[in-house]
Order: structure tokens, then sequence, then C-alpha cells
């Protein structure tokens, strides 16, 4: 399996081909990292060293009744 991985956050997106929420997901964590330096690789190489971009995006605060 393959990820997107940046090296300044040491943080990365899992790479599913064909899916197209994964692929905005992608284009999300690309665009976080934009002036940063991201390389593509095996997950192996970076699982347990990087974090993963979706335990890191922050949660919208629910609505408030009015």
């Amino acid at each position: 399996m393959r990820a997107r991985a940046c090296i300044k956050c040491r943080e990365y997106v899992v790479i599913h081909p064909g899916n197209p929420v994964n692929q905005l997901e992608i284009k999300k964590f690309e665009k976080k990292h934009l002036n940063h330096t991201i390389m593509t690789v095996d997950l192996i190489e970076i699982k347990g060293i990087y974090s993963s971009f979706k335990n890191h995006e922050t949660e919208k605060p629910p609505q408030e009744a009015n």
C-alpha cells in the first residue's frame, strides 16, 4: 500500500486509487502541506514514525440548537 507523506510535519495519507473520497482527502493533505516536501512511499516505510493525517483533522463543532 502506498501513501503520500510530508517530511516536515511527519504526517501521511494512504492512497486508495480509484476511490473518489480518498482523492479529495489527498487533495486536502497536499493543500495543507503545499510548501512542504511531500513524497510517495510504501506505507510500511513510515508506519509508526509518521502519524495519519486523518487523525489530526479537526472536527467541526456541533451546531447549537436555536
